[in-house]
Order: C-alpha cells, then sequence, then structure tokens
C-alpha cells in the first residue's frame, strides 16, 4: 500500500534512483514509482512537479552517492594513471560480486533514451561526462608533467577517449556476464594512456 506523507524526500529520491536505473527512465511510469517507492502520487507530487523533475533530483542524487565515491581515486590530490585503475578496478570487482549483468551507468543507459528536445536532461547527462571528462584531464596533465610528451590539446582529446571508453565499459556491463571482457577492455585503456604518456609500456 502506498503510504501518505510521511515519507522522507531522501528515501524517497534513493527507491526512485533505483527504479530508474533498473527499469530506464522512459520505460518507468508513475505508476512503478508508486508501487517500487511505496509513495503515493500525491505523495510524489507533493514533492516533486512530476516524473521529469523527480528524475533530475536522482540523478543529482546519483552524482552525490554514486559517482563521488566511486570516483574519489580519479578526483584525488596529485592522482596519476594509477587512480584511473583503480577507479575501473573497484567498480569491476563490484560487477564480480553482482555475479555479472550490472546495471551498466545510470547516465549512460539514459543516453540512448532522451530525445532532442529534453534539453535539461541532457545538460545533466552532459555535467556528468563534463565531470568525467575533467578528472581525466587533471590525472593525465599531472603525468604528463613528469614527461611531457603530448601537448594541451592531446591531453584534452585523451580525456575524452577515456571518459568515452569507460562509458562504453560500463553500457557493455549490462549485456555481458563475463568479467574477463570488462577487465580485458580495462586494461587496454589502461596500456594506451600508459603508452601515450610515458612512450612505453610501463
Amino acid at each position: 500500500m502506498p503510504r501518505a506523507k510521511s515519507h522522507s524526500r531522501e528515501n524517497l529520491l534513493d527507491s526512485a534512483l533505483n527504479t530508474f536505473w533498473k527499469i530506464g527512465y522512459h520505460v518507468v511510469s508513475m505508476g512503478d514509482l508508486v508501487r517500487e517507492t511505496g509513495v503515493s502520487r500525491a505523495g510524489i507530487y507533493s514533492d516533486f512537479d512530476g516524473k521529469e523533475d523527480l528524475f533530475h533530483a536522482c540523478l543529482d542524487r546519483y552524482q552525490e552517492i554514486v559517482v563521488t565515491p566511486a570516483f574519489a581515486p580519479v578526483e584525488a590530490e596529485g592522482a596519476g594513471v594509477d587512480g584511473i585503475e583503480s577507479y575501473l578496478n573497484n567498480l569491476l570487482m563490484r560487477f564480480e560480486v553482482m555475479g555479472g549483468l550490472g546495471r551498466g551507468c545510470l547516465v549512460g543507459n539514459t543516453l540512448t533514451q532522451i530525445p532532442e528536445d529534453a534539453r535539461e536532461t541532457r545538460q545533466k547527462l552532459r555535467a556528468h561526462c563534463n565531470r568525467l571528462t575533467a578528472g581525466f584531464h587533471k590525472v593525465l596533465t599531472h603525468e604528463n608533467g613528469g614527461h611531457g610528451l603530448l601537448t594541451q590539446a592531446e591531453i584534452g582529446d585523451l580525456a575524452r577517449y577515456t571518459m568515452i571508453s569507460v562509458q562504453g565499459i560500463w553500457s557493455y556491463s549490462r549485456l555481458t556476464e563475463d568479467a574477463a571482457e570488462l577487465r580485458a577492455a580495462s586494461d587496454m585503456l589502461i596500456a594506451v594512456l600508459k603508452v601515450r604518456l610515458r612512450g612505453s609500456p610501463q
């Protein structure tokens, strides 16, 4: 039974976040949200203007409780390529614990569903990709300082390549049960970064 307005906004967000992540933004109906969160339709509308507004709040919550702790090795002060490797390894270990067929990245999952006119949603998804790119750019700049092999333009291109590669790995995690496939892709990405930054495999 849906509960009355005794729910907390945070609990509603967490339940809705899991629902969007599991089912997909455009597939989820208000009925699904009522069932999955245990909050009445009136209760949801008392906190949010509708499904899109709730989803945008969930994207912000996703940054807070999922992305920030997961991406911490990359965003740590003075992090190098080992920080990217640690970030990937931590998520791959989580995939292995789950037994394969992960949920992927909420942002990556949503990228294939949004229409062109969903401007605010697209801005939030872009902000996530920009955050990853900025983190990778900082790491690559730090690493490049010791060798100086890349120009600033090349670092920018490599940071975007890393972001797109990572998004691809997490998207593919929704299809495969074989962690070895994902680890091979992760290892290849790290190897490419090291060769570009250091000039030889290390």
